[in-house]
């Protein structure tokens, strides 16, 4: 099953950025509006991860459902970060995320919710088995959502954009059996 166009958190709406919108930010033409304030240009491309979903989008664009949404806090309508999952599942059922608060709204437990929303709908379905996150060395913040989410440090890698990552994993059957 493809995630529905909204995940709803306890505060946030995951909300899904639409194939049209995200197409509207790769070349000359005007964005189309995200539909919330966006003071800080979350999609900004040099601080998210639109130039690679531009990429697959074009490649297949069924697989957006899968890709960027914008994390906003239900009571005012206000964007304070983003999640992405990195695309759909993989052929073992694996599937990575990302997430980004803005500094403005750091250290309140958005980038938690935003993890724990997506893995708990990635981690429910059938297709899923294994639930991946890369995370930087020293992003302290980020160590510990994965770590007491139940995630085990499996590896190692350099991501040719963000330099070197600690990759870390849980079976999404585990994952569901501890939320």
């Amino acid at each position: 099953m493809k995630p529905p166009p909204v995940l709803m958190g306890p505060r946030l709406n995951l909300v899904l950025v639409t194939v049209a919108q995200l197409l509207s930010r790769d070349g000359d033409q005007t964005p189309i509006p995200l539909n919330y304030e966006d003071p800080y240009d979350v999609l900004h491309p040099d601080r998210s991860p639109l130039r690679f979903r531009i990429e697959q989008v074009r490649a297949d664009p069924s697989v957006n459902p899968w890709l960027l949404r914008l994390a906003v806090l239900r009571d005012t309508d206000t964007i304070v970060g983003l999640g992405n999952f990195h695309g759909a599942p993989d052929d073992t059922g694996t599937i990575e995320i990302g997430y980004r608060v803005l500094p403005a709204f750091r250290r309140k437990g958005y980038g938690r919710e935003i993890a724990d929303t997506m893995w708990a709908f990635a981690a429910r379905q059938p297709e899923v088995k294994v639930l991946r996150a890369s995370v930087a060395p020293d992003n302290d913040a980020s160590l510990a959502i994965v770590r007491r989410a139940g995630f085990r440090q499996v590896g190692e890698q350099i991501d040719p954009v963000d330099g070197m990552e600690l990759v870390f994993e849980i079976p999404s059957a585990e994952f569901v059996a501890l939320v």
